[in-house]
C-alpha cells in the first residue's frame, strides 16, 4: 500500500462462519494487494488495519480466496470472490461477509451500510490457476 503520507485508515474483521473448516482471502485496492486473512479450527478470525492512500476517497476493492466447508459431512473447498467500492473509508470498520452460500463475497460496515458498494456474484479479477 502507500509508501508516503496516508489519508487515514480502516479495519476489515473476516470470521470464520459456523460450516467453515478454513478460508484464505487477499483483499485488493485498487488493484494492489493490501492484506491476506488465513482462518482454520483454531483460528476462528483475523484482522487487518489498512492504511489509506492520501487524497483517495474510492476505493475500488476486490477479495479473491477459497473456502472450504463442510458439505453433506464432506470438506468441499470452493473459490470465492467479490469486488466493490469503499466510500471514504477512513475510520471504518468493515466485515467480510459471505452470503448464498459464499456465491456473493463482499465488505460491508454494518453501522453505515453507504461505506460500501458491491457487485453481486464473482469477480473476474480473481483468476486460479489449473495446472
Amino acid at each position: 500500500m502507500p509508501d508516503g503520507p496516508t489519508g487515514g485508515s480502516f479495519t476489515v474483521h473476516d470470521g470464520r462462519a459456523p460450516d467453515e473448516v478454513s478460508e484464505s482471502t487477499r483483499l485488493y485496492l485498487n488493484g494492489h494487494l493490501a492484506a491476506t486473512f488465513r482462518l482454520d479450527l483454531a483460528h476462528a478470525d483475523d484482522t487487518a488495519t489498512i492504511p489509506l492512500p492520501l487524497g483517495r476517497v474510492d476505493i475500488p476493492y476486490t477479495l479473491c480466496g477459497t473456502v472450504t466447508v463442510m458439505h453433506d459431512g464432506h470438506a468441499e473447498t470452493r473459490n470465492v470472490s467479490g469486488e466493490g467500492v469503499l466510500h471514504n473509508p477512513d475510520g471504518h470498520y468493515f466485515e467480510a461477509v459471505g452470503s448464498e452460500n459464499f456465491k456473493d463475497f463482499f465488505l460491508m460496515d454494518e453501522t453505515d451500510l453507504s461505506a460500501a458498494d458491491h457487485r453481486n456474484g464473482a469477480s473476474s479479477r480473481c483468476v486460479s490457476s489449473t495446472s
